[in-house]
Parts: structure tokens; sequence; C-alpha cells
């Protein structure tokens, strides 16, 4: 992964104006995150970031997206990060964990 997360985030945007907002909360919902993910999550990107396996950018959109804290009002997400930022961090992460 070499600053993908952009592009990725952008397509998935333009997707999302596709599926009907009762879809995208159910999505929203089924990719919670909490308190351990939440700091699991930043320690994979931050070791990925490390490794050479994540870029500055793309570690940067994780980290942000993610949130310095766990936030419990938006499924554990940074305030303001948003459904298709939310999706391809969560992928991101799991194609980090292979």
């Amino acid at each position: 992964m070499n600053n993908v997360l952009d592009s990725a985030i952008t397509k998935m945007r333009t997707k999302l104006e596709t599926i009907p907002v009762s879809k995208q909360r159910d999505a929203e919902n089924g990719i919670a995150i909490d308190f351990k993910d939440h700091f699991q999550y930043q320690q994979i990107q931050a070791h990925a970031h490390a490794m050479g396996k994540l870029s500055t950018r793309d570690a940067q959109i994780c980290y942000i997206g993610l949130g310095e804290v766990w936030n419990e009002n938006n499924g554990g997400f940074s305030k303001g990060t948003d459904l298709a930022t939310k999706i391809i961090i969560t992928q991101a992460i799991s194609e980090l964990l292979v």
C-alpha cells in the first residue's frame, strides 16, 4: 500500500452515493469498533508504517480517521470521519493483518 487510500476513499464515496441511506446506516453499524479494536487498529497502522508497508500519507489517513482516542459517538472513529473513510480504513487494516 503506497498512497492509495485517498483514491480508494474517493471511489468509495462515489459508490456510496448509489446505495440507499438505510443500507449505509447498516454498513456504518457493521464496521463500528470498540475501544480494544481502536487501539489495535492504531497499533497495526503504526507498525505497518514503521515497516514501510504503509506510506506516511496512508498512515496519516488511518490515524486521523481513527482519532487519537476512541470515539463512542462515531462508531469508534474520529468525529467527522465519514462512512467511506471508515470502510477504507477497515479494509486497509484487514489487508495489513495478512
